[in-house]
C-alpha cells in the first residue's frame, strides 16, 4: 500500500488554515480578516451554524440628542454585511463619514463594536443587535463622542433589502 503525500497535505491544510484564520480572528486584525475572507463558505466547518446575516441592509438609528444628526435621512443608510462564521464586518457612511462596524454573533444577537473610519477616537461605540429573523434585526447602540465627552444611546434598527 502506497499513501499519496499529496493527498495527505492537502487534508491536512485546509484544517490547520481554517484554525489559523479562527484564532487571528481574536487579534486587532479581525474586521481586516472578516473583510477578505468573507467570500470563503465557512458554515460547514464548525458545528454551530449562526444566522446568515451577509448581504445588503438598510439601517435606521436614533440621534441620541445629538444636534449633528436631527434630519431623518441623516439616520439612515445602506450597508453590506460580509459573514465569516459567526463574525460580521460591514461599513457605512453617514453625513459624508464612513463608519465600520464589526461584531460577532451570540445566539440571537449580533453584538460589536462601531467607530469613524478615518478617527477611531472621534466618535466610536458599541452595540447589540436582536437578530428577530434573517430580514430583521433591532437594538441599540451607545457612542462616544470626543467633540462633546458624551456618551449617547439610542436605537438601531437593521432591515435586509
Amino acid at each position: 500500500m502506497q499513501l499519496d503525500l499529496n493527498v495527505i497535505l492537502t487534508g491536512v491544510a485546509a484544517p490547520i488554515a481554517v484554525l489559523l484564520v479562527k484564532t487571528l480572528l481574536d487579534f486587532s486584525i479581525s474586521n481586516y480578516l472578516v473583510s477578505w475572507f468573507s467570500w470563503i463558505p465557512v458554515r460547514g466547518f464548525f458545528r454551530d451554524q449562526p444566522n446568515d446575516l451577509s448581504g445588503m441592509w438598510d439601517q435606521r438609528w436614533g440621534s441620541a440628542g445629538s444636534p449633528n444628526f436631527q434630519d431623518d435621512l441623516d439616520r439612515h443608510g445602506h450597508a453590506i454585511i460580509k459573514q465569516f462564521g459567526r463574525y460580521c464586518y460591514a461599513e457605512f457612511a453617514a453625513k459624508g463619514r464612513q463608519y465600520r462596524l464589526f461584531g460577532k454573533i451570540r445566539g440571537n444577537y449580533l453584538m460589536g463594536e462601531w467607530y469613524d473610519v478615518k478617527d477611531k477616537n472621534a466618535y466610536f461605540g458599541v452595540f447589540e443587535l436582536r437578530i428577530v429573523s434573517g430580514q430583521v434585526m433591532d437594538g441599540f447602540y451607545l457612542g462616544h463622542s470626543s467633540r462633546t465627552s458624551n456618551v449617547g444611546q439610542d436605537t438601531w434598527k437593521w432591515t435586509k433589502c
